[in-house]
């Protein structure tokens, strides 16, 4: 492929065209899935559909893209990243499509399951391709500008979202996505000409089934924790199909996962776990705010929004700038330095009272903003900088995959904090002085976990001249 003829010596220019269509996607996708929030009590309105229909919307999209990260991850190093990740935002561009015809509730969640599915084969593959095709020199901005294009795309969706939804009805997002998911699956077809090859040695499908349920039943589970037996009874499948898979994996010749690259290569193993770490103390940030905002604070959704936005706007303006940081200075001191500013934000966070200054939130969050970006692309170039080229795929897997979990562990943590404070009661200005102590509860929970995060971090090391797996 002349997209991956990219030796010490080609730059970043040898691989712009696959950067171009990784960011394509890297922005799209999300901006779908955070727009979609904003859709849904207009679309259960007319498809008359329960809060219960409506968290199946979000929650099985996220259990398909998180169980099949690591079955799909294996499956690129095997058989081509390039045709996965087409056929990836094929299938998501397809789908999309079809969601704005949907004309009943049990399509339409059927649908999600195939687009979080086309979701997953292309985060699977996306930073595998970039790797391959940057040099270690230029990858740090490379990846900048990927995860720059994913936080613009979060932070638009639900402006836009909500626009489309307002003026033109909720079906018009998906149709109005559509155009542009094909043009990025064209823009695929045309920069990424790797093509299918022979499988030469056998798949481990006991590991992916085991591992597809792991997954599956702790990010379905996960958030319904605190809602009766049915979430603790998923979460407790999930691990014993987690620990059946650690049993599979040791005895298999041919593993999904080889534990000894975890157990070998400490760099990766550090770098992933502080991946997760991130995630489990940030993610419920954003959900938190929203109801303190609207509801401890009288603001309306759209004051509410703008807020919000503060954080990934800083975000996408200096994700760039520190992956290309990363590229002169050493990665694992910048991503350690991002995981100190967003525990400094969770502390102020949990600082936050019924009277806390707007002033204080805004700088709050511009403290998570400049945290985020420089943890995000620094350590993701450590992640895929530390194994071989056959492991890309299962490396990129990894990465998404302790995103997705982290999430989980963020929301599992957060609805605990508000079974414990506020009950099944709705969150009113009533009781907004327990929804603050939950509120509080949680972000001090995060704080500690931003702390171990930080020590993780700074194992997370890799110099140019560091022994890779």
């Amino acid at each position: 492929m002349k997209q991956f003829l990219s030796g010490p010596r080609a730059g970043i220019s040898s691989g712009l065209p696959v950067l171009y269509t990784v960011a394509a996607t890297q922005f799209i996708m999300p901006f779908m899935f955070s727009g979609v929030a904003v859709t849904l009590p207009v679309m259960g309105q007319e498809f008359g559909a329960g809060g219960t229909a409506l968290g199946l919307v979000e929650s099985i999209y996220l259990a398909a893209t998180g169980a099949l990260l690591l079955p799909l991850g294996r499956l690129a190093d095997m058989a081509g990243h390039a045709p996965l990740f087409r056929s990836g935002v094929l299938l998501y561009a397809v789908s999309t499509l079809l969601l704005s015809f949907t004309q009943d509730m049990t399509t339409f969640i059927l649908l999600r399951l195939v687009q979080g599915t086309g979701a997953a084969m292309t985060m699977a593959s996306n930073m595998a391709l970039l790797t391959k095709a940057i040099p270690r020199s230029e990858r740090g901005r490379a990846m900048g500008i990927a995860v720059a294009s994913v936080y613009l795309g979060l932070s638009a969706g639900p402006f836009l979202g909500g626009a489309i939804a307002t003026h033109l009805g909720w079906r018009w997002l998906y149709i109005l996505g559509t155009p542009p998911l094909a043009l990025a699956y064209l823009l695929a077809r045309r920069n990424l000409k790797e093509r299918w090859q022979p499988v030469t040695e056998p798949f481990d499908w006991a590991g992916a089934a085991l591992s597809v349920c792991a997954v599956g039943l702790a990010v379905f589970g996960g958030p319904r924790l605190a809602a009766g037996p049915g979430g603790i009874l998923a979460l407790a499948g999930s691990m014993v199909c987690g620990a059946l898979f650690l049993v599979v994996e040791s005895r298999t010749a041919n593993p999904l996962l080889d534990l000894a690259l975890l157990r070998r290569n400490k760099t990766f193993s550090f770098a992933t776990a502080a991946q997760f770490i991130n995630y489990a103390a940030t993610f419920g940030i954003t959900f938190l705010f929203s109801l303190y905002l609207q509801n401890a604070r009288g603001m309306t959704a759209q004051e509410t929004g703008t807020v919000l936005l503060v954080q990934p706007l800083v975000q996408t303006l200096l994700s760039p700038l520190c992956g290309r940081l990363a590229d002169s200075m050493p990665a694992h001191r910048i991503a350690t330095a991002g995981m100190a500013c967003c525990t400094a934000g969770t502390l102020m966070a949990a600082m936050t009272g019924a009277d806390t200054s707007m002033a204080f939130m805004l700088t709050m969050f511009v403290v998570l903003g400049v945290g985020f970006a420089l943890f995000a692309s620094p350590n993701m170039s450590i992640i895929m900088g530390s194994v071989q080229t056959g492991r890309y795929g299962i490396a990129s897997a990894m990465a998404a995959s302790m995103r997705t979990l982290g999430m989980v562990l963020s929301m599992v943590l957060v609805t605990a904090a508000m079974s414990l404070h506020t009950g099944d009661a709705v969150v009113t200005a009533e009781n907004a002085d327990a929804f603050i102590s939950a509120m509080r509860w949680s972000f001090a929970v995060f704080s500690a976990l931003g702390g171990f995060g930080v020590a993780l971090s700074l194992f997370a090391s890799l110099s140019p001249d560091a022994p890779r797996e």
